[in-house]
């Protein structure tokens, strides 16, 4: 029998190993297992955190706490208003500031301590973005278990800390006197300062903003007070005294639209003062004691209010008087310009006077086109209308007094291209005060006595003017019963607020009304540049319950030769009836 031949070694000699197809070792399954379990979880941790990452790329990450609020997941507007949450609450936190004295007790806000909100902003955003790039995801998927915790930004406003130090400290600390410019018209001198004791507010802000780093609610800090000496030095002020006496020892002129202010030296020396800044002590001239003095020496520059440009008609041609613009003495700089012309080293300054422009001026009434009377030739009561419309009326009666009122009113009033017309806006509600007696109207069918009775005519005037000019109307209405001073369906009644009479001005020109009368009648003329005439083309009547309805057609031609229809419309009842 044959023995059995030995298969081949491994590699280390201990043991023996099994062939296989191809001579190629196939891997254990406890290897595979143990290699690639923990890479799997890495690529998972990884995928995981960039996906994350990447949905907050424009805001913060999630797990983010700042002073115990959560402000994961926020949007930059929204970390924003979390932070300015923060900034209020922290705003009334109690300090206290030990003085080898009587402490002193404010709110952080009072102090001028508060959150730096745009640094605080900067770091929430940045808290997971910095460090290595390969140890991110750690720390991300460690703020499942703690939370990413950023600290809050604080900062101090020395200027608002000197302030309340200086308010608070009392009489056992004394600050530092600056010296002061004093003057008067034979010298300019200095008062000399005087050193004191009180606390530096550059120590009491760095000990608030270390406290407040370490978290500490109430803010408790020890601070001493030390000698302060003045921020100028006499030799310094008096060097500058010297100065204001040579920038203020000639006469100062202003000019102002043509007027001239001299002040003389007494008068600008009365002006001078100082102020300690921290750049140290600077020249000062009382603007408001130069403004009344400018003001008082300038006087009046003519209108002070502006006019509005306006029209008038003058043996039968429009002339237009021009807008006025608004001046006066003198505009809000003009005491800073002389002040800073004075310390300049300068002896004279023109300053801008005080313009106020009107609402219409020479120019945008010139654009207006109003020229000439618009609309068309027709006749009434046996006289030729020529571009115009006359209603007639008995003399001397109390009516004529208030049709008369009106047209004093309405006379020379402008519409607008694309403005619509109100007599009532206009006019508003007829009374005693403003000129209108009692006079005969009719109200909900009764002829009764009111003041402003009689106005109608001049509705109706105004009505046949438009009507003629081929103008569309908005709000109008009939009277209940015609009149044969009217022309048959084609007039207008007025009350107030209604009825009203409106017409529009659907023309690229503006309109101006123009009024006149006699004893015995009212004239209407509409100015313009022609752009549409309408003539009467028809009429119908008909009947609805008591009352009789009348259709009048007008036919509109336009100056490019277009032509247009439209209605107006009356309703009269019956002889005895108040109504239909």
């Amino acid at each position: 029998m044959m023995a059995a031949l030995p298969g081949p070694r491994d590699d280390n000699g201990g043991g023996w190993r099994t062939c296989h197809r191809g001579g190629v070792r196939r891997p254990r399954l406890g290897i595979l297992l143990g290699t690639g379990i923990p890479v799997a979880v890495v690529l998972v941790l990884l995928a995981a955190w960039a996906f994350d990452t990447s949905a907050a790329a424009d805001g913060t990450y999630r797990n983010v706490e700042l002073a115990g609020r959560d402000v994961g997941r926020l949007s930059e507007d929204e970390l924003d208003e979390a932070v300015a949450e923060v900034a209020v609450d922290f705003a009334s936190t109690p300090v206290r500031i030990a003085t080898g004295g009587d402490p002193l007790s404010a709110t952080a806000s009072e102090l001028g301590l508060e959150v730096d909100r745009p640094a605080t902003v900067d770091a929430v955003l940045a808290e997971g973005r910095e460090g290595s790039v390969a140890l991110r995801p750690l720390a991300w998927s460690r703020s499942f278990v703690a939370p990413y915790e950023v600290a809050v930004r604080y900062q101090v406003r020395t200027d608002r800390l000197a302030l309340a130090l200086a308010e608070r400290e009392g009489d056992g600390s004394r600050q530092p006197m600056e010296p002061t410019i004093l003057a008067s018209p034979e010298a300019v001198r200095i008062q000399a300062g005087a050193a004191g004791q009180a606390l530096d507010p550059t120590e009491v802000g760095e000990a608030l903003l270390e406290a407040a780093d370490a978290g500490e609610s109430p803010i408790t800090v020890t601070v001493e007070p030390v000698q302060q000496a003045p921020q100028v030095s006499d030799d310094e002020a008096q060097a500058l005294a010297d100065e204001a006496a040579e920038l203020t020892g000639q006469p100062f002129t202003t000019t102002v639209a043509g007027r001239t202010a001299t002040f003389d030296v007494a008068e600008q020396r009365a002006w001078l003062g100082s102020r300690a800044t921290p750049e140290g002590l600077e020249l000062t001239l009382d603007q408001e004691a130069i403004d009344a003095a400018l003001r008082d020496r300038i006087g009046s520059l003519g209108d002070a209010a502006p006019q509005n440009a306006r029209f008038t008609v003058e043996n039968g041609a429009v002339r237009l008087i021009p807008a006025v613009v608004g001046i006066s003495c003198c505009s809000e700089d003009a005491p800073g310009q002389i002040a800073e012309a004075i310390l300049g080293g300068e002896d004279t300054v023109e300053v801008e006077p005080v313009t106020d422009e009107p609402d219409l001026t020479t120019a945008g009434a010139e654009a207006l086109g109003i020229r000439e009377p618009v609309g068309t030739v027709t006749e009434w009561k046996g006289q030729p209308q020529v571009k115009s419309f006359t209603t007639y009326h008995a003399c001397c009666e109390p009516r004529v007094t208030n049709i008369h009122k009106m047209a004093d009113l309405v006379r020379g009033a402008l519409v607008g291209p694309g403005d619509t017309f109100s007599v009532n806006g206009h006019v508003g509600q007829r009374t005693v005060e403003k000129g209108f007696v009692e006079a005969g109207a009719i109200a909900n069918g009764v002829h009764v006595e009111e003041v402003g009775g009689g106005v109608s005519q001049f509705a109706t005037t105004l009505f046949n003017a438009a009507f003629f000019a081929g103008l569309p109307f908005g709000e109008y209405q009939s009277h209940s019963e015609h009149f044969s001073r009217y022309p048959y369906g084609r007039e207008a009644t007025m009350g107030y607020e209604h009825p009203d009479l409106q017409f529009t001005n659907d023309t690229p020109y503006g309109i101006l009304i123009w009024t006149s009368y006699t004893d015995t009648s009212l004239t209407i003329t509409l100015y313009s540049t022609q752009y549409a005439s309408g003539q009467q083309t028809g009429q119908t009547t008909g009947r609805d319950g008591r009352c009789t309805t009348v259709s009048t057609q007008r036919t509109i031609t336009y100056a490019d030769g277009r032509t247009a229809a439209d209605t107006v419309r009356a309703r009269y009842r019956d002889a005895g009836a108040t109504s239909c």
